[in-house]
């Protein structure tokens, strides 16, 4: 499924993004994302806030679900990290250069919904692959030592009713 997202859209969800980057301004990173940096694998914050921003918003509207914004000052992070990014339990989670979604143990119990910005340059369109359970992904088959979780293909993704 594709959603559009229109400029206005776009403009609410760079703003948030930029609100976040500024907010985590100089702050340490955990040592997972400094590697990921350090050797060229992550996208700037800035434009990683972005795509998130994009995706978990394209769900939030298509499927009617609270969007839980992700800007916070710092100190609220032990009290806000396990809120989800949408409704009451899904996580939404983009890819940018894998064909499988990243999940995690602290994803235990938790819808994953995958996504991804098929329009980089602009931001306004996601596609939606569909939802799985996380739990039924964390056995050896998916595991992927080189993000000590596990990895989802996009084609294992159903339906979100």
């Amino acid at each position: 499924m594709i959603v559009d997202i229109s400029k206005e859209e776009v403009r609410i969800c760079t703003m948030l993004a930029q609100e976040r980057w500024l907010e985590k301004f100089q702050s340490q990173d955990r040592p997972n994302y400094a590697k990921g940096k350090q050797e060229g694998r992550l996208q700037h914050e800035l434009l990683s806030n972005l795509r998130a921003n994009v995706c978990e918003y394209a769900v939030a509207k298509t499927f009617n679900l609270v969007w839980n914004l992700p800007w916070y000052p710092n100190e609220l992070h032990p009290r806000r990290k396990n809120l989800p990014d949408v409704g009451d339990n899904v996580e939404v989670r983009s890819i940018r250069t894998h064909n499988a979604i990243p999940v995690w143990r602290k994803d235990k119990g938790k819808w994953i919904v995958g996504t991804k910005v098929v329009d980089p340059e602009f931001y306004s369109q996601v596609e939606i692959y569909g939802r799985a359970k996380a739990d039924d992904f964390m056995t050896q088959e998916y595991f992927d030592g080189s993000i000590d979780g596990w990895r989802i293909p996009v084609e294992e993704f159903g339906g979100i009713e």
